[in-house]
C-alpha cells in the first residue's frame, strides 16, 4: 500500500496536467510550448524517482508518438542515459551463487549500469578477461509488484482521461509487462546474442562479444575493450561516415534478418582499436517476420519517395490504421506533411523537423502502433539520436536514400509490387477458368475506364522482365513507376 501511495503521489499531478495538454491537442487548440516542456520534464523526473520499473517504462514510452506528444517524447528520451548502479554488496551474493569459483570480479565498480542490470570486469579461471552482467538486486520482485500496481491503478485513468487513451494504455502495459520480464532473464539474452552474432559473422568491421556462460541472473561474455561511439576520444577523421556505418548496421539487421538489436543507444555501441564497431547488451532484441520486413522496406521507400498514397497503403497492411479511419482523409493529411518536407532540399533537412512532423501525424491522426512495430520504431528513434551525437549534421532521409540505393532495396520493392500485381492477375485468370461466380459487372463510363489497372499491370510485369534480362535496375524502376502512375490517372 505504501508503494501505491508513492506512485499515486508522484504521478497524479503529472497525469492531470497531461490531460489538459491532450485535450488541447485533440481540439487543435494553441499550447504554450514552454509550459508543456516544463511539465514533460516534471514527469520524467518523477519517473526517475520511482525507480527501475518506471525508468524502463518511460524508456519504452519515449518511442510511442501515438501515446505521447512531441515535447514528452523529447524529454523522456533522457531516460536512455545510464542510471546510478546499485552497491556491489547487494549483487555479490548473486554473483557468487551463479558463478562459483570459475570467475573473479576485478573491480567492484561496474563498467556500465542500466535500469535492470549492471556489468563488471572480471577474469575467467584460464586468465581471460570477461564482462559479467548481473541483474540488479531484488529487481524481479520490485518489477513484479510495480506491474501489479500499474494494473490495479489503470481503471483510475478512466476517471480523468478519455476511453481511447485508457484502452491504448491497457494494451501498452500488457506489452510492457510481457517484455520486461524477458529482459531480466539472461538465458534469453544469451540466445539473442547467438542469433545476432550468427547474422553478423560475415560482416567485416563488426565485433560481437562471444558468449561464455549464462544463468537466469548472470551473463558472462568475452570482454572487448572499446571507446563509446559518441565519445570525443573516438579518433576517426570522417564522423559522417562513422554515423552512416552505425546507421547501416542497425537498419540492415532490421530489414534483412529475423532478429535485430533494438537498443542502439551510445552505451551499447563502441569502436575498438582496429576500427571495428562493437555491439553490447542484447536484452532488447526484436524478432520480425519476413512479411512485416517486406512491408517495412516498402514503407521506407514510400517515405523517401514522399508517396503518401503508397505509405498509407503499407500502413494499412501493417495494421497501423484504425479500421474505421477515413483513408482518404488520412492520405490528405500525410500528404500535407510530405509537401512540407518536399519544400526543403533533402540534404539540408533537419532530422528533428522530420521526426516532429511524423510524431504529430501519429498523435493527431487515427493511426495506431501494432505490437510488432513497437521495437522497430523504438530502434529507429534511438538510432537517429545516436547518429546525431556522432555527427551533428546526420540526415535521416539522405542516409536512408543512400542505404536504399546501396543495398538494392528500391529494386526489391518494385519486384515485390510487380509480383503482387502478377499474383492478382493469376488469381483472376484462375477464377475465370474455374467459373467462380463474380458480382455483376456494371458497364464503365468513359471517365471510369481511367481506373482500370490492365495497363499498369502489364507495364509492371514488363518492368520485372526487363530487370531479369538486363539487370538494369534504374531502367526497370522507371518503367515500373510509369506503370504505377497510371493507377492515379
Amino acid at each position: 500500500m505504501k508503494r501505491e501511495i508513492q506512485i499515486i503521489f508522484k504521478l497524479a499531478p503529472r497525469i492531470l496536467a497531461y490531460r489538459e495538454f491532450r485535450r488541447k491537442i485533440m481540439k487543435d487548440e494553441k499550447i504554450d510550448e514552454e509550459e508543456i516542456e516544463k511539465e514533460a520534464k516534471k514527469l520524467t523526473d518523477a519517473i526517475i524517482d520511482l525507480g527501475p520499473t518506471f525508468i524502463k517504462f518511460g524508456q519504452v514510452l519515449s518511442v510511442r508518438p501515438d501515446i505521447m506528444p512531441e515535447a514528452y517524447i523529447k524529454e523522456l528520451s533522457r531516460l536512455q542515459d545510464e542510471v546510478p548502479p546499485a552497491p556491489y554488496e547487494e549483487v555479490e551474493e548473486t554473483l557468487k551463487k551463479d558463478l562459483g569459483e570459475e570467475f573473479k570480479i576485478l573491480d567492484v565498480n561496474p563498467i556500465s549500469s542500466a535500469s535492470l542490470g549492471q556489468v563488471y570486469l572480471g577474469t575467467a579461471s584460464d586468465g581471460r578477461k570477461v564482462a559479467i552482467k548481473v541483474v540488479r538486486p531484488n529487481v524481479d520482485k520490485l518489477v513484479a509488484n510495480d506491474v501489479k500496481i500499474m494494473r490495479r491503478l489503470l481503471p483510475l485513468l478512466g476517471l480523468v482521461l478519455d476511453k481511447a487513451f485508457v484502452d491504448l494504455m491497457k494494451t501498452f502495459v500488457d506489452e510492457f509487462s510481457s517484455r520486461i520480464f524477458d529482459e531480466m532473464d539472461y538465458n534469453k539474452e544469451a540466445n539473442n546474442l547467438r542469433k545476432i552474432s550468427e547474422f553478423l559473422k560475415g560482416y567485416d568491421g563488426i565485433k560481437v562479444p562471444s558468449l561464455i556462460k549464462s544463468t537466469k541472473h548472470v551473463l558472462v561474455m568475452e570482454y572487448v575493450k572499446s571507446t563509446k561511439i559518441t565519445s570525443d576520444d573516438v579518433s576517426v577523421s570522417d564522423r559522417r561516415y562513422l554515423s552512416y556505418k552505425v546507421f547501416k548496421l542497425f537498419m540492415t539487421m532490421l530489414l534483412d534478418n529475423d532478429y535485430f538489436h533494438a537498443d542502439p543507444h551510445p552505451g551499447n555501441v563502441g569502436i575498438d582499436e582496429q576500427g571495428r564497431l562493437v555491439l553490447y547488451d542484447f536484452g532488447m532484441v526484436g524478432k520480425i517476420d519476413s512479411r512485416t520486413r517486406s512491408l517495412l522496406v516498402r514503407a521506407y521507400f514510400a517515405l523517401t519517395s514522399f508517396d503518401a498514397n503508397a505509405l498509407v497503403g503499407v500502413l494499412d497492411e501493417l495494421g497501423a490504421i484504425d479500421p474505421y479511419a477515413d483513408r482518404d482523409v488520412l492520405t490528405q493529411g500525410i500528404d500535407l506533411f510530405m509537401q512540407n518536407l518536399q519544400g526543403i532540399e533533402v540534404d539540408q533537412m533537419e532530422v528533428e523537423d522530420f521526426l516532429d512532423i511524423s510524431n504529430q501525424v501519429f498523435y493527431k491522426f487515427p493511426l495506431r502502433l501494432p505490437y510488432k512495430l513497437v521495437l522497430p520504431l523504438r530502434m529507429i528513434s534511438v538510432l537517429e539520436g545516436t547518429c546525431r551525437k556522432i555527427y551533428p549534421d546526420f540526415n535521416f532521409l539522405e542516409f536512408s536514400e543512400k542505404l536504399l540505393d546501396e543495398e538494392g532495396y528500391k529494386t526489391k520493392v518494385v519486384v515485390e509490387q510487380g509480383k503482387e500485381v502478377f499474383d492478382n492477375i493469376k488469381k483472376k485468370v484462375v477464377d475465370f477458368l474455374i467459373g467462380r461466380k463474380k458480382k455483376p459487372v456494371v458497364p464503365l463510363r468513359v471517365d471510369d475506364r481511367k481506373n482500370r489497372r490492365v495497363v499498369p499491370q502489364v507495364i509492371i510485369v514488363f518492368a520485372i522482365a526487363v530487370y531479369f534480362f538486363t539487370h538494369n535496375a534504374v531502367l526497370s524502376i522507371l518503367i515500373a513507376l510509369l506503370g504505377l502512375s497510371f493507377i492515379r490517372l
